[in-house]
């Protein structure tokens, strides 16, 4: 396999077992079943396990690592910060170079009026933060959903996520949340009115199975807001940094929201994300003051990351390259479906933000490939579905490699 990891071994068995039964101990899990790959190392599109094996990664720890992992210029940046200063009070008294650096790109990325950045460390924070800014800034208390959205597992977040199965034991949550079917204006029309505070979309879905609109959607939804007065929020969370082959995957539709919400690869590997709007909308934070703070969000070690992996993405023109190579990709999966229609029903995505559809079980699958050396992943809303979101720094030999692997799977299945 390509890659830049050697395949040797860091843990002996014994001490792999260990690390295996004080996780089990020590930390809560929400899936269950024992883990077996222990993590030793990763860099670029690689992982290696403490056992030796070495792993091509086709999940970017869920769109997270788009400069690839353990990206020199990102580990410079943040050796640099921590020698300064690791963590200050990051709201209200101190002006902190590294997130002015940080706000400056994202709103430069996003253009036109979306000048103003908040500073979160997660996308399900940037959610909160996102849905309370808009009902404060509108004055109104409904909100309209997609189905199989997913925006996070906090309370506000968890209210506009769609499946009931993870609403249900947590209710009562947020009143008045109308869900409508993604991609249907006539739904939405009939949802969106003058109590709406906002509608909360991603524009390519991505626990919902890398579900891309068609092209009158966004623009469509966008203007029954402005008819209505409502706010339109677009989740980026997954869909940011270049993933859909656009800085934010809203972009390719030419649709300026009121507020944009980012994490995951924002912070080059480290916890930090973003809710992005026009000023006026912003202010509405300031009455009373310290309407909404964080501790962390902003970190300047997360933002000194932030910065690198952000300028690695500008220089290296990986947003052009996440489309051209995405294009490849897809190519290729076209190839495999060919050779397996009853087992590979489907191919979805832009950029390289992918899935593909199956008639068998996802994980099924998803665990055969790992056992030959490639990791993909399964989405929370879709079942059937394989994700695929590499790095954006991913070569085509390496998908050549992902494929290999994947046809050797089906054949077996077939």
């Amino acid at each position: 396999m390509l890659n830049s990891l050697e395949p040797s071994a860091t843990m002996t068995d014994e001490e792999l077992e260990s690390y295996r039964d004080r996780f089990a101990a020590h930390l809560s899990q929400t899936v269950p079943g024992r883990k077996e790959l222990v993590v030793s190392a990763a860099d670029a599109c690689t992982l290696r396990s403490a056992d030796g094996r070495v792993y091509l990664d086709m999940t970017s720890g869920i769109a997270v690592a788009n400069v690839g992992h353990s990206r020199p210029e990102v580990v410079e940046a943040v050796q640099r910060q921590m020698s300064r200063y690791a963590h200050v009070n990051v709201y209200g008294r101190f002006v902190i170079p590294e997130q002015v650096e940080m706000a400056e790109r994202l709103s430069r990325a996003a253009g036109g009026e979306l000048s103003t950045a908040y500073l979160t460390s997660s996308g399900a924070e940037s959610t909160e933060c996102a849905l309370k800014l808009a009902r404060k800034y509108t004055g109104r208390p409904k909100f309209v959903a997609m189905e199989r959205a997913y925006h996070g597992r906090t309370f506000g977040a968890l209210s506009v996520s769609w499946r009931e199965q993870w609403r249900a034991p947590f209710e009562p949550l947020l009143p008045e949340v109308e869900f409508v079917p993604f991609d249907d204006l006539e739904a939405a029309a009939a949802a969106i009115d003058e109590r709406t505070a906002a509608v909360i979309v991603e524009p390519i879905q991505g626990e919902g199975g890398i579900r891309v609109p068609s092209d009158g959607f966004l623009p469509g939804l966008r203007e029954l807001c402005d008819r209505s007065g409502a706010l339109l929020i677009c989740d980026e969370v997954q869909g940011g940094m270049g993933r859909a082959g656009a800085w934010f995957s809203h972009q390719l539709w030419g649709v300026q929201p009121d507020i944009v919400t980012c994490a995951k690869a924002v912070g080059g590997g480290l916890p930090l994300g973003a809710v992005l709007a026009r000023p006026e909308v912003f202010q509405t934070f300031l009455e009373p003051a310290l309407s909404h703070l964080t501790t962390m969000g902003g970190n300047p070690v997360a933002c000194a990351a932030g910065i690198a992996a952000f300028d690695v993405i500008e220089r290296e023109g990986l947003v052009d390259r996440s489309a051209r190579v995405g294009e490849y990709l897809r190519e290729r999966l076209e190839s495999v479906r060919g050779q397996f229609p009853d087992l590979l029903t489907d191919i979805r995505g832009r950029g390289l933000w992918c899935a593909f559809e199956l008639s068998v079980p996802a994980q099924q699958v998803a665990d055969a490939m790992q056992e030959r050396g490639v990791l993909v992943g399964s989405v929370l809303n879709s079942e059937g579905t394989i994700r695929v979101t590499p790095p954006l720094v991913i070569t085509p030999a390496e998908i050549d490699v992902f494929i290999g692997v994947l046809r050797t799977v089906l054949g077996r299945l077939a």
